[in-house]
């Protein structure tokens, strides 16, 4: 037993981990011990390193395997998926509060504004403060520098109140500067290439196994649990970062909101349900009835439109309609948006169960019983998992609990607001990254969550790095931590090489993450990255 525990008690580089690290063995450990179980008795014992220690080992790892790569040069179109992706990113406060503008000044966001639902500037109302200058006016968000003179906005007086220039991208060589149309020069900022968790957008290869199956196949189970557990803390850690800005830059209230509604939409729609909980706070929507605030998300989301709707099917349908109605037209002319500022909702590929309009009715029956959503987050709650999987049970809408769109025929069954995977997904996203910045030792119980349906990103992922062992795929994607390691691999190396695979450095750089370290890699003592 003590030489079981000898050997698969390893850090990501195959050291003994610190005496302080060391994990405690359960009953469970015990008892696959005893059967003879070692696979399961190295799986369970890897995922036990501390947390964010590991995160750290990984994070080095990382930063050594790219020291010998090969920079590559991304399009803009790589970047952000749309315009308007990035202006909810930079509403959602992802990039933080303070920054440094083009001219080396120092550029402070005192006040975020508003989006603004009709022509003219993207967000009014705003408050920056520019080499110590408090400034209040508009700001104007696009990806490239270019784009205020290809949309016109420097001979557009409605751009003169714009007091700072957002953007993303800018010509290689030469300088170009926003000007209003009376040719006053405006402050600009140069935001980083990405941020939060997700980094390039989903520009996916196609699948083919690639060149680390072979020396990952020569790692033992214990080896590649330990790599992926890594690499899913330090997916952990940025989530909870991300969560921490967004906080700080709005409300912490506010920011998870926001993240519960990205969690209900599914990778399609995530960025469509920022938009509307940023269009819609949360304070706002609390501050009214239940039917006002269902009126005020689903009109805000653009469902109430004759455009977008047909006739309603069925009684049940018509009354439903028709109560949003007759309270969305009372507010209608203070929220409703120009087509062109309408949020962009994704219908492709999305079951019937996941339609956007019943995500925003799960969406509201989580504000609907919003107190008990945030004690979640509130309280130390000792089971996270059982206490929201029990909160979600008791979410309820004689509605969406039997339709998937306004006009569609009712089902003949109830069906949950909240499945499992989104459940998951809620957990994995929202719960715990909020819980880990405050108490790591959370980490045993977020690697005990069971998987989620696998998706086309996570099937490329396990075929690239586990080739056609079949095995091994699946055992290395039986709980959500596994999954989320994989994502993070596929999301750093895979997705960062533009070489087929062949001048990827990943595959050779393996060797490194089952012997000691070299200097390069230690991680100072203490570090948490």
């Amino acid at each position: 037993m003590s030489c079981v525990l000898i050997i698969d008690l390893t850090d990501g580089y195959g050291q003994p981990l610190p005496q302080n690290e060391l994990p405690l063995v359960n009953e469970l450990q015990l008892g696959a011990i005893k059967t003879g179980n070692l696979n399961s008795f190295c799986y369970t014992v890897g995922m036990s390193a501390s947390f964010p220690a590991a995160a750290a080992r990984y994070e080095a790892f990382c930063r050594w395997v790219r020291s010998s790569a090969r920079p590559v040069v991304r399009g803009v179109a790589r970047l952000f998926r749309d315009e308007m992706d990035l202006q909810a990113q930079w509403f959602g406060g992802e990039f933080g509060r303070t920054f440094t503008g083009r001219e080396g000044e120092p550029i402070e966001i005192v006040q975020f504004g508003h989006w603004n639902r009709g022509a003219g500037p993207d967000f009014t109302e705003v408050a920056v403060r520019v080499d110590g200058e408090l400034r209040r006016g508009a700001l104007e968000v696009d990806v490239d520098v270019r784009d205020w003179e290809r949309h016109g906005h420097g001979g557009n007086r409605e751009f003169n109140e714009v007091v700072l220039h957002v953007f993303t991208d800018q010509p290689a060589m030469n300088r170009v500067f926003t000007r209003t149309e009376d040719h006053r020069n405006i402050p600009q900022l140069l935001l980083p290439q990405f941020t939060g968790l997700e980094g390039p957008p989903d520009f996916l290869p196609e699948a083919f196994p690639g060149r680390c199956v072979a020396p990952l196949s020569r790692m033992t189970d214990g080896e590649v649990e330990s790599l992926l557990t890594a690499a899913a803390q330090h997916r952990l850690r940025r989530k909870s970062e991300r969560l921490r800005v967004m906080g700080a830059s709005t409300t912490g209230e506010q920011a998870m909101f926001q993240a519960l509604a990205e969690a209900l939409g599914f990778r399609q729609n995530k960025t469509a349900m920022a938009i509307l909980a940023q269009r819609c706070p949360v304070r706002e929507l609390l501050a009214m009835g239940r039917q006002e605030r269902e009126a005020r998300l689903f009109g805000a989301a653009g469902f109430l439109s004759v455009r977008s709707e047909g006739a309603p099917v069925g009684a049940a349908s018509r009354a439903y309609q028709a109560s949003l109605w007759d309270r969305w037209w009372k507010m209608r002319d203070s929220v409703e948006t120009i087509s062109r500022r309408a949020i962009p909702w994704r219908y492709h590929g999305t079951r019937p169960q996941n339609h956007p309009q019943r995500r925003v009715g799960a969406l509201a029956g989580l504000v609907n019983q919003w107190e008990q959503v945030r004690s979640i987050w509130e309280k130390n709650v000792n089971n996270r998992e059982k206490y929201v999987n029990k909160l979600v049970k008791t979410l309820s809408h004689p509605f969406w609990e039997h339709h998937h769109t306004l006009a569609s025929d009712p089902s003949p069954s109830a069906r949950r607001l909240i499945g499992r995977d989104r459940l998951r997904d809620i957990l994995g996203n929202v719960i715990f990254p909020d819980a880990a910045g405050r108490h790591p030792e959370i980490w045993e119980e977020y690697a005990a969550l069971g998987r989620v349906d696998s998706n086309q990103k996570l099937r490329r992922a396990s075929l690239r790095l586990f080739g056609d062992n079949e095995a091994r795929r699946k055992l290395f994607t039986r709980y959500y931590h596994q999954q989320q390691g994989l994502l993070q691999i596929y999301d750093d190396f895979c997705l960062e090489d533009a070489s087929d695979c062949r001048d990827c450095p990943f595959p050779e750089q393996l060797a490194q993450w089952r012997n000691p370290a070299p200097a390069a890699l230690a991680v100072p003592a203490g570090a948490t990255g």
